[in-house]
């Protein structure tokens, strides 16, 4: 499914504590996020902000965390068993080349992807499915890596989600990374 997928020892690295100076949960998904909130995490990898965002949600909150790889999926959970969290989060593995979301439609109120579009060969089935799973309003938090995604790259896959029916809200200030916040209208 993917051209350049993280390997799972990746994922490791990918938890460092360093990171929060830069790419802090709380200040990037603290405004956007409530308890009772449903949101689906595409790209959760071992979650880094998947756990954070089960805190936010709370008990009467749900988590869907998508991945690729069912080792990222186990070591999410072992971590969000230690956090106390594994009952707020589902883990969903795409294990084909089509991403199919349809389970979720219109059940979801918030989706982040984060660092992953740039990986998903298949942009426009990408936002296609995401603007399927969000209930009419629903926000996307979409960001790329500076390093790896040009602005003009990123705004291209912007252009696709707007395709699908996105509408740009507000462009977000996070360090390395070119970020907008989106809603389906």
């Amino acid at each position: 499914m993917a051209r350049r997928v993280c390997p799972v020892w990746i994922g490791y690295l990918l938890l460092s504590p360093l990171r929060k100076l830069r790419q802090d949960p709380d200040s990037i998904l603290g405004q956007h996020l409530k308890p009772g909130m449903r949101v689906l995490d595409f790209g959760s990898a071992m979650g880094y902000f998947s756990i954070p965002m089960a805190k936010m949600v709370g008990q009467s909150g749900k988590v869907v965390c998508v991945d690729i790889q069912e080792g990222m999926l186990q070591a999410l959970m072992k971590r969000a068993g230690k956090a106390k969290v594994e009952k707020i989060i589902e883990p969903f593995l795409i294990t084909g080349p089509v991403i199919d979301l349809g389970e979720f439609a219109n059940k979801i109120d918030f989706v982040l992807l984060f660092a992953v579009a740039h990986e998903v060969p298949d942009q426009d089935l990408l936002f296609r499915e995401i603007a399927k799973v969000l209930k009419p309003g629903g926000i996307l938090l979409f960001s790329e890596p500076s390093g790896h995604v040009s602005k003009p790259e990123f705004f291209a896959s912007v252009k696709k989600a707007e395709k699908q029916g996105f509408q740009q809200v507000e462009e977000l200030i996070i360090r390395r990374a070119n970020s907008l916040l989106l809603k389906k209208v």
